[in-house]
């Protein structure tokens, strides 16, 4: 059918990860149809779309068919090939095929130094940083300035704590690694919260409670989240209102996770911008009347955005790999609700992979964050138990 007479319009993502899988269901329960353009044979979202392609993500021959179909095209990651982005900007210059968010947000983004050079142009709370092209030959650039401990993160390429590394007492330029990075101080006893917002076309703009994140110090990836915050309403405001500036001033289209650093004196300083659907927000599966999910294609497709009402206190709790949890994953996405508890286990169908990998997620809703956070810990640990012979 020609572009110009579809009757509905065709979502494309490009990934096909988690995200893209929950993008994709949102999408096709408003009764759009999806196109994903995944990396693997095995992405978990080509089980669910309505066209289904696989390259490699630095390929082209897959990403003309794909593109032909589609009249918006949005993401499920920022690590998205350069050459590709180009091919996107030269499309949407030729056809009728909008990017959102777009393609400028996405090359900003994706590089944390361009992201936070921007952040301090714009004036938007950030902690000081260095960039570094690779290992220096002398710590007193960086210490200087931003103190002994240290943060650094590789300048792109970096997800669920890959590519960032603390050093709370580096004391030579050995233990830096030789790649192009940003450097930040390291402040201990911060709490993390997540602020996700969604900005429409029209400008209109729809933001969740802020969420609290609890890391796995060894892997250095979420491991709990909940809504609301624990933090004061002034400062919930006060997050809320710096996310949406920050997504305002990008005039970025689409959901936005804007993750943050309290200090216990109360600073609020933003860590970074994701430019997507995100893990701190799957909570809004359950705990809200709308999820992030719909919200984002409701935004990228040009619908009406949805008035976020906070339902319930809740926790989430990734399952993240390990190998005493083989043959405990499902090789198909399968979501499986325990109304006795009050929970939700969210498997992607992903096949076992290295540890750490985030195999599925659960929610548990209850009337105090408190419970809730129990009840996921305690199905977490249910359905991580090793050979169980019925896993729930």
């Amino acid at each position: 059918m020609a572009r110009g007479i579809r009757m509905s319009p065709v979502l494309g993502i490009i990934g096909g990860g988690q995200l893209a899988l929950y993008l994709c269901e949102a999408a096709q329960s408003l009764g759009v149809q999806v196109a994903i353009l995944a990396d693997s044979a095995d992405a978990p979202a080509l089980q669910r779309a309505d066209r289904a392609f696989t390259a490699v993500m630095d390929g082209m021959a897959q990403i003309p068919p794909f593109l032909a179909g589609c009249d918006v095209i949005t993401f499920d990651k920022e690590a998205i090939a350069d050459d590709l982005l180009t091919l996107l900007v030269e499309e949407s210059q030729r056809k009728r095929l909008a990017i959102r968010p777009g393609v400028a947000a996405m090359r900003m983004l994706a590089d944390k130094a361009l992201q936070k050079t921007w952040l301090c142009e714009k004036v938007l709370p950030t902690l000081p940083f260095r960039v570094i092209a690779g290992r220096p030959d002398s710590l007193t650039y960086l210490t200087e300035v931003l103190g002994p401990s240290l943060v650094q993160k590789r300048r792109s390429g970096g997800y669920d704590g890959r590519g960032v590394q603390i050093l709370k007492a580096v004391e030579s330029p050995e233990s830096l690694w030789d790649v192009p990075s940003i450097v930040e101080p390291y402040l201990s006893g911060c709490q993390e919260i997540s602020v996700i917002t969604v900005r429409a076309l029209s400008g209109e703009m729809q933001t969740y409670p802020p969420v609290s994140m609890d890391f796995d110090e060894q892997l250095n990836a979420v491991r709990t989240v909940f809504m609301p915050a624990d933090i004061s309403p002034s400062l919930k405001a006060t997050a809320i209102a710096v996310a949406e500036r920050a997504v305002t001033l990008m005039q970025g289209v689409g959901v936005f996770a804007i993750e943050m650093f309290v200090t216990p004196q109360g600073e609020l300083f933003i860590n970074e911008i994701s430019p997507r659907v995100h893990n701190s927000g799957h909570l809004t599966q359950d705990a809200c009347n709308v999820s992030q999910f719909e919200q984002h294609v409701r935004a990228v497709l040009g619908m009406p955005l949805t008035c976020i009402i906070h339902e319930s206190p809740a926790a989430m709790c990734n399952i993240l790999y390990s190998q005493d949890m083989q043959g405990c994953c499902p090789a198909t996405p399968v979501t499986r609700t325990l109304s006795n508890v009050g929970a939700t286990v969210y498997w992607y169908g992903k096949t076992a992979g290295e540890t750490g990998r985030k195999m599925g997620h659960i929610n548990a809703v209850a009337p105090a964050v408190s419970d809730a956070v129990a009840i996921a810990q305690q199905v977490l640990a249910q359905v991580t138990s090793a050979h169980r012979e019925h896993s729930v």
